[in-house]
């Protein structure tokens, strides 16, 4: 569908108040000509909004490796959290595990003094 179908059915403002958005799907022939289609689109829509030269692009580009790249930034803070995580769980458990051993030595202490004042063997 033509933009200028889509704004004239639709128009800017949809029925919640908000800004419409219009998305425009390009597919390159081959993986190699992604940046030249991206390129290329964006002269187009360059030329079609009026944008000069030396003017910032009044538009966003979304491919699949800004999304993937945009996925991995958000999922490192995740990744980040159960380090952090799974480093206090493991500290915990090596004090838990480092009292039980000293409970455990503690008590055989007093035993093993008592032994040797009775004259037990090595």
């Amino acid at each position: 569908m033509p933009v200028s179908t889509f704004l004239n059915t639709y128009g800017l403002i949809g029925k919640d108040g908000f800004q419409r958005s219009v998305n425009i799907t390009v597919h390159a022939k081959t993986p190699d000509l992604v940046d030249d289609a991206m390129e290329q689109t964006r002269q187009a829509l360059r030329h079609d909004r009026g944008v000069k030269p030396g003017q910032e692009d009044n538009f966003d580009f979304f491919s699949s490796q800004s999304l993937i790249t945009q996925f991995n930034r958000m999922s490192m803070g995740v990744k980040l959290a159960a380090f952090v995580i799974g480093l206090i769980a493991l500290v915990v458990a090596g004090i838990g595990i480092m009292n039980i051993m000293l409970v455990a030595v503690t008590e055989r202490t007093k035993e093993i003094g008592i032994r040797k004042a009775l004259g037990a063997k090595p």
